[in-house]
C-alpha cells in the first residue's frame, strides 16, 4: 500500500472519529448539562491528555532513536568494508587479490539482495561471501612484522562488520510490541473520546477543535508506524552505504 495512502488512511480515520464522536457527543450530553459540568470533565481530559502526550513523546523518541541506530549500523557496516579493502595492500598478492574478490563479491551481493533482506529473507549469498572471507584470512601466514600488524586489525574490522551485519539482520526483523500499540491508539482514543463530553454552545467550532487534535495524534501514529520498521516504507533504508562502497573500490583499483 502506497505511504500516502496510508497516511490518509491514519489521519482520515482520526478526523472521522472526531466528527461522529462529536456529534454524537452532542446529542448525548444536549439537556444533561448542568452548571459545573466543564468545571469538572475538563480536569480529566487535561490529566489524561498529559499522561497520553509524555506516552506518545517517549514512544516517538524511542522508535527514532531505534531507526537511527539502524542508519548508523548499515553505514557502519559498509564503511567497514573500505578499510578492510586497503589493508589487503600489504598481503602477499595471491592472498590480498582472494580477499578484495571477497570483499567485492559480499558488498555486490548486498545490494543485490537488498530487496530479499529487507522483507526478512536471508542473503545466502552475501554470507557465502562472507565466509569465502573468513576461510581466506584463515589461509593468512605472515612473513613480516606489518602482515601481523595488518592482519590483527583486519580480524578486528572482520568481526565488527559481522557484528554489524547479525545486527542489519535483527534490526530489519525488530517491530513494534502489540501492547505498545494497545496503548498508543488506545490512550489516543480515550483522549479524544473525552472531549465528545465536553459542552460548547457551537456545534462547528467543537468539531474542527478535536478534529485537529485527532489528525495531530493520528499523524503521530503514523510517524511512529513509518519509523517502527526502518527498512521499509518512505523512509526506509537503502543500500547506499554499500554502492558508495563499491564505487570506492573501483577507486583503488585505479590507483585513486
Amino acid at each position: 500500500m502506497s505511504p500516502v495512502l496510508q497516511g490518509f488512511m491514519f489521519v482520515g480515520g482520526g478526523v472521522l472519529f472526531a466528527v461522529l464522536g462529536v456529534l454524537g457527543g452532542r446529542r448525548l450530553v444536549h439537556g444533561q448539562v448542568a452548571e459545573g459540568h466543564n468545571d469538572v470533565l475538563v480536569p480529566v481530559f487535561l490529566t489524561a491528555g498529559v499522561i497520553y502526550a509524555v506516552l506518545l513523546g517517549f514512544m516517538v523518541v524511542a522508535v527514532w532513536e531505534a531507526y537511527d541506530a539502524a542508519h548508523a549500523n548499515v553505514a557502519e557496516e559498509a564503511a567497514l568494508l573500505v578499510p578492510l579493502y586497503r589493508q589487503s595492500e600489504v598481503l602477499p598478492a595471491e592472498q590480498a587479490n582472494a580477499m578484495r574478490k571477497a570483499l567485492h563479491e559480499y558488498a555486490e551481493q548486498v545490494v543485490s539482495g537488498w530487496d530479499r533482506f529487507i522483507h526478512g529473507r536471508r542473503n545466502s549469498e552475501a554470507g557465502s561471501a562472507m565466509q569465502n572471507l573468513f576461510t581466506t584470512f584463515g589461509a593468512l601466514k605472515p612473513t613480516t612484522k606489518a602482515q601481523e600488524l595488518t592482519a590483527a586489525q583486519f580480524m578486528t574490522s572482520l568481526n565488527l562488520m559481522l557484528l554489524d551485519r547479525n545486527k542489519r539482520y535483527m534490526h530489519a526483523a525488530e517491530s513494534l510490541s502489540w501492547i505498545m500499540w494497545l496503548a498508543a491508539v488506545g490512550g489516543g482514543v480515550v483522549t479524544v473520546a473525552l472531549t465528545f463530553l465536553i459542552f460548547m454552545e457551537r456545534r462547528w467550532p467543537h468539531v474542527l477543535a478535536v478534529s485537529v487534535m485527532a489528525a495531530m495524534i493520528a499523524l503521530l501514529l503514523f510517524t511512529i508506524a513509518v519509523l517502527s520498521r526502518p527498512f521499509l516504507g518512505p523512509l526506509a533504508i537503502e543500500a547506499a552505504p554499500f554502492e558508495t562502497s563499491l564505487a570506492v573500490f573501483n577507486d583503488i583499483d585505479h590507483g585513486h
